[in-house]
């Protein structure tokens, strides 16, 4: 099995920053790293993470072996052990719910973002989960936090290591079996399958508005707009009709 080696801080720019740096510099996949405030933190699509005190910021190296094309994967992979992870905290996992492909929420939610960066050799996984205080509500989903949802207590040193466990045993998984390991597990608990959406591509395309049946068989997110099926790995994102 893989070596976890987590690192702790008191400040970074960002985990995934320092990962990155780290794994240029040939660490292990396993290398890890915790900080206890980020000062620029980063969501997917560039986006800015509000990275508030008291709340896990939590970034770690992988070296897949896999077929390059299915590293977009990992990122459901991680968003599923974070799911795992909350209910062994003291969250209903009823309550858990995937947003894909990189949230995960509770009664819908948001309470954690994976973001995940692929380069030549590595990819880095962030994981951001609101512990103890949540972001504005500057978003088009409202947000919770961990507090609110378990009476449990645990040391972000104890959550870091509990993911991190989690997160390389789905790892392993993943690596030897595929993701089809995980595809009914991670449609058993999408957030809204089966409800209409409109899907905001990255492109100059029209949006897409269908029926979200779920993953396809390498991830994707797949809608039926009529009688036909379309996948999609890649949008800008994707919401409720006039619901925000």
């Amino acid at each position: 099995m893989i070596k976890i080696n987590l690192n702790i801080l008191k400040k970074c720019s960002s985990t995934n920053d320092v990962a990155i740096n780290k794994a240029y510099e040939g660490l292990p996949e396993g290398s890890s790293y915790l900080s206890y405030l980020q000062l620029k933190g980063r969501g997917r699509n560039d986006k800015k993470w509000e990275s508030l005190n008291g709340n896990l910021f939590l970034s770690t190296i992988f070296r897949p072996s896999n077929d390059r094309q299915n590293w977009h994967q990992l990122s459901l992979i991680v968003g599923y052990s974070v799911l795992e992870v909350l209910s062994k905290l003291g969250v209903d996992r009823n309550k858990i719910t995937i947003k894909w492909p990189n949230d995960v929420l509770v009664e819908g939610k948001k309470i954690s973002g994976v973001l995940l960066e692929a380069f030549d050799s590595f990819i880095v996984a962030g994981i951001g989960i609101n512990i103890n205080k949540t972001p504005k509500n500057d978003c088009k989903w409202y947000t919770t936090k961990l507090i609110e949802h378990s009476n449990n207590y645990f040391s972000l040193k104890q959550i870091a290591n509990m993911l991190l466990e989690k997160v390389f045993k789905n790892y392993y998984i993943w690596t030897n079996r595929g993701f089809v390991f995980f595809k009914e597990k991670i449609n058993n608990n999408l957030n809204n399958i089966n409800k209409k959406i409109i899907v905001n591509l990255n492109s100059n395309l029209n949006d897409v508005s269908g029926i979200f049946v779920g993953l396809g068989e390498n991830g994707s997110l797949k809608i039926k707009v009529d009688d036909k099926y379309f996948e999609y790995y890649s949008v800008e994102n994707f919401f409720f009709p006039n619901k925000v």
